[in-house]
């Protein structure tokens, strides 16, 4: 009964994978209706063969069972048959062995299943994200402000958006090179992320130009936030071969109006970015409508520079840059900002109603001991020998970095927390099992983890905290542990809610 209902549910799976392609692609080619397919539709129609193929195979395999399972039924029904005790338990070996068989075929195509699903949510977000600044790009931008007009006709609910220029780009370019104008642009992106992110969606609107996209807040609501991380562009240092860079930044700013189309809401906010430069740039100018005005905060309003390398606590968030490259680099391990960017993105798209998503934070217990009593090539190896164990369990879309000499951070979209502590669970038990050569002084080692799933009202300063918190306890509790931080508790992780360790759903 189980096989025929796993049977069932991943054909139903496969059928329902398989008319979405199909409806996607469709609907691409319509709407494009060019001679040539582009990349998306190339992309769509190959998945789309995938998924047939995938679905013929395991019909074909459930068709085969079936046949099996038909063929020892009527020797069992044989009226004329050898019946006796030996025939009916071979029979069953038979069925056991058929049923075996046919679960190991639905495990794999289960497998390939998820592969394939990973893989199209790695294409829709590299889709709309822009290559150099990792926000999103003009047409995540587009569809966002289509959506909040759209919102706005159907509810009256406001939007508001920025567009945001680095003034005198193209001289700076002169003078400095086009690569040292690229990590400027990167920096600006990290700027804008940190200091709008939580609010609103940031795109790269075309060259040296950003935008902000403020779903359900009006232009006076955005104001004070808008023009400090515009302001904060200014008092930001960008370094790049050994230089400190500055540049500064002008914008403009629009508020949805009633029956206003996407046009027309962006002219305005052009049309206030242009006021800004025709000002002396370095300022930013609101449209009400009518004309623009200058944004002014009031005297008391702080203004925060706050990038992602400078988010607060100096261990967990401090990241300097000549520490950081004085750090021998891991393979396929992330830097603290690059690290940090990510997540702020990531917890964007989890606001806006997008997967779940987790994280962990893990520690090498007792890493200084290590390098004090076997020296700085023992501790290398363990951090070696932790960063592949990690990279082993962790999936394709998953994210880690190093924040620290003994710490390493886990990003997991779609993962639950349940989802997260089986797989902590398989790391550290990895480890501990893990013997490491005798060069590296110690024999063994073990880990420490503190688990997080984001909730309502977490931004990448209060997750990273929760998350430590939750490390925090695992230590003091004894290290070699897992504990989950939920609401204002951090507790040991309670593996008796989670599923089968033997085979985490989201495992690789």
């Amino acid at each position: 009964m189980t096989t025929l209902v796993s049977i069932f549910l991943l054909l139903a799976t496969l059928c329902a994978a398989c008319g979405l392609a199909w409806l996607a692609l469709r609907r691409r080619i319509r709407a494009r209706a060019a001679p040539l397919e582009d990349a998306e539709a190339r992309f769509a129609r190959e998945t789309l063969a995938r998924l047939q193929e995938l679905t013929s195979r395991v019909a074909a395999d459930v068709d085969q069972h079936s046949s099996q399972v038909q063929e020892i039924n009527a020797q069992l029904a044989d009226p004329d048959g050898d019946n006796d005790e030996s025939a009916v338990l071979s029979a069953v070996a038979q069925l056991i062995d058929a049923n075996a068989r046919m679960q190991r075929q639905l495990d794999t195509a289960e497998e390939r299943l998820q592969a394939q699903a990973r893989q199209i949510e790695s294409h829709a977000v590299e889709a709309r994200t822009d290559a150099l600044t990792q926000v999103a790009n003009r047409r995540a931008l587009d569809d966002e402000i289509r959506r909040c007009v759209a919102e706005q006709q159907r509810r009256g609910s406001p939007a508001a958006i920025m567009l945001i220029d680095v003034d005198h780009f193209k001289k700076f370019n002169d003078t400095h090179g086009h690569q040292a104008g690229d990590e400027v642009l990167r920096g600006v992106a990290r700027v804008l992320r940190a200091n709008i992110g939580e609010g609103g969606l940031v795109a790269r609107y075309g060259g040296e130009e950003f935008a902000a996209v403020f779903a359900g807040l009006g232009v006076r609501q955005i104001m004070a936030q808008a023009e400090k991380a515009r302001q904060a562009i200014a008092g930001t240092l960008f370094k790049f071969a050994g230089k400190q860079l500055k540049v500064t930044a002008s914008a403009g700013l629009a508020e949805l109006m009633p029956d206003e189309t996407e046009k027309d809401l962006v002219r305005r906010a052009d049309e206030a970015l242009y006021a800004s430069k025709s000002a002396g740039r370095n300022c930013a100018h609101y449209s009400d409508g009518r004309s623009n005005h200058l944004v002014k905060l009031d005297a008391q309003t702080p203004i925060v520079t706050a990038t992602p390398e400078r988010i607060g606590d100096e261990w967990l968030y401090e990241a300097d840059a000549a520490e950081s490259c004085q750090r021998e680099p891991l393979a396929h391990v992330s830097s603290r900002p690059v690290f940090f960017d990510d997540m702020i993105r990531r917890l964007s798209q989890w606001r806006r109603g997008g997967s779940p998503l987790a994280l962990m934070l893990l520690q090498v217990d007792g890493f200084e001991r290590i390098v004090g009593d076997n020296g700085t090539s023992a501790g290398d190896v363990v951090l070696r020998v932790t960063a592949q164990l990690v990279n082993a369990v962790m999936r394709d879309m998953d994210h880690v970095a190093r924040l620290g000499d003994d710490t390493f951070a886990m990003l997991l979209p779609g993962a639950h927390i349940a989802d997260a502590v089986l797989i902590g669970e398989r790391l550290r038990g990895a480890v501990e099992r893990c013997r490491l050569p005798r060069k590296a002084g110690a024999n063994w080692f073990t880990i420490s983890l503190g688990v997080v799933e984001a909730c309502p009202g977490d931004d990448l300063r209060r997750i990273l905290e929760r998350a430590r918190k939750a490390l925090q306890t695992a230590v003091n509790q004894g290290r070699n542990r897992v504990c989950v931080q939920e609401g204002e508790a951090a507790n040991v992780a309670d593996l008796s809610r989670t599923t089968d360790l033997s085979r985490p759903a989201t495992s690789r």
